[in-house]
């Protein structure tokens, strides 16, 4: 039985049509029905009201046919010709002003009829005759007459199955009416919805239209409310589309970056399979561990954009952006010292905080220093770090005295998979793959920085830009703000 029900409420739930055919028909069929009950009653009080009437007409005439007949019965014929008229028995009772029963019917109950009785003003009630209902009315008329004695009561009563049958009538009538009218209405409006939700479908076949190849906008005719609906879809359409070209951009160069060095990996693996010297197959070993190495740092960078351009905003951890620094300064250093270059860090004493992931900005930091080391710095040259920041955002700047960026190149090296030309005066060109600055970029905006190219006149500087974490930056005061903050600078 539950089941039943919820499976009701489930297609009621998943039908636009049902649900507003039922919402619009039920509101008519509750109000027919009321109709229906103000129908009855309205029939009920007409019957009465037209059946008193005619009783107290019915009480005259034998109040007048018993004064001219000086207490003698009604005669049949008339009798006859009323209940042909009225329908139901009728029954009849006069009385003198003493209690005496001059004529009719000496049966009824007593003390039916009330005392205060005023003259000349008809009485209507309800009694029980002979186990049947009855309706009654009684009249009391002055007659001056020796026979009548004055005041003379006339009590007429007709039992009520001609009154009832006329009230069923006129509902009867009344509901079929109603049952012409929802059967119209109903048809009506389902007609109405039908072709009302119309466009609903036409947007229907236009959505089923779209697939991953084909995520154009939808430019059919809707109604002013589904516009709304119509725009939101089409802006969906729109970053899927870019979505889509995005991810298809990056199989497609990840795929073109991994072919190269996977060869390579192959070919210099037999290489030194078919070396005939112990010193050749130890020089291509070294070259297949280079490659090797190469390939590892193109998946882990594949891997850590690919979380960069999706990383939320849950789990995020205050991190010490000085300290993480520091840290990952350090253990730069035996490298860029096997190769002739210093490292400076200069950053404030209080702590930086800021809001985010901490292995996403170790990554980022990480790349900044690596593609230093890579493609700026040159012998007995020095990469500077330097942290700084105002009110509201923490800079990471890492300096060094190579070649520099074009002006014009400084966007264009925050894209994936691109890697400038050699520049005159850099010394050497050591292996990338073009996704450390993308993958920098790319963190900085998900924890709502950004990383940009700061033109020097000589060498390059890259920043990274963040927003402080609130209430946990150190600066909070103006008054301390106006003041110089010490620096710690150490060569690492």
């Amino acid at each position: 039985m539950k089941r039943g029900r919820f499976t009701t409420r489930k297609r009621f739930a998943g039908s636009l049509r049902l649900r507003l055919y039922v919402l619009i028909m039920l509101p008519l069929v509750v109000v027919a029905m009321l109709a229906g009950g103000i129908r009855y009653w309205q029939a009920q009080d007409m019957s009465r009201t037209l059946y008193d009437d005619a009783l107290k007409v019915v009480a005259h005439a034998v109040a007048r046919e018993v004064i001219i007949t000086q207490g003698d019965v009604v005669s049949d014929a008339l009798l006859n010709s009323l209940v042909g008229v009225m329908g139901d028995p009728i029954f009849y009772n006069v009385s003198a002003a003493d209690g005496r029963i001059l004529a009719g019917y000496t049966d009824t109950p007593d003390d039916i009829i009330p005392d205060d009785l005023r003259g000349g003003e008809p009485y209507f009630f309800d009694f029980t005759y002979i186990g049947k209902p009855v309706r009654a009315v009684v009249l009391r008329e002055f007659i001056a007459d020796p026979f009548f004695d004055g005041w003379t009561t006339v009590l007429v009563w007709q039992t009520t199955t001609q009154r009832r049958a006329l009230s069923m009538v006129i509902l009867q009538q009344a509901l079929a009416i109603l049952a012409v009218v929802l059967v119209t209405a109903s048809v009506a409006v389902w007609f109405g919805i039908t072709q009302g939700l119309r466009p609903l479908i036409d947007l229907k076949e236009a959505v089923a239209l779209r697939s991953p190849s084909e995520l154009g906008p939808i430019r059919r005719v809707v109604p002013n409310e589904v516009r709304p609906l119509v725009a939101t879809m089409n802006s969906l359409f729109a970053r899927l589309q870019a979505e889509m070209q995005r991810r298809n951009a990056f199989i497609a160069n990840a795929a073109h970056q991994i072919r190269n060095p996977v060869a390579a990996i192959q070919t210099q693996a037999e290489t030194a399979l078919s070396a005939k010297t112990e010193m050749q197959r130890q020089a291509r070993l070294q070259d297949l561990y280079e490659s090797a190495s190469d390939l590892s740092r193109l998946s882990q960078q594949l891997l850590s954009l690919e979380i960069a351009d999706h990383a939320g905003t849950g789990n995020n951890e205050i991190v010490d952006l000085g300290a993480l620094v520091a840290e990952i300064a350090r253990r730069f250093a035996p490298k860029a010292l096997s190769d002739d270059i210093e490292i400076h860090l200069s950053a404030p004493e209080q702590p930086l905080c800021v809001s985010g992931n901490a292995i996403l900005l170790r990554e980022a930091i990480e790349n900044l220093i690596d593609n230093s080391l890579r493609y700026g710095a040159v012998k007995d040259g020095e990469i500077r770090l330097t942290l700084d920041h105002d009110a509201e955002t923490v800079t990471l700047t890492v300096e060094d005295d190579g070649p520099g960026i074009p002006k014009e190149c400084a966007e264009q090296v925050f894209e994936r998979f691109v890697r400038l030309p050699q520049q005159i005066g850099q010394k050497h060109h050591k292996s990338g793959c073009g996704l450390g600055l993308a993958i920098v970029r790319s963190v900085a905006a998900s924890h709502g920085g950004t990383a940009y190219v700061r033109q020097l006149a000589a060498g390059c500087c890259f920043a990274l830009a963040l927003p402080l974490a609130s209430g946990l930056a150190g600066a909070d005061d103006p008054a301390e703000d106006a003041t110089p903050k010490p620096m710690r600078s150490a060569a690492l």
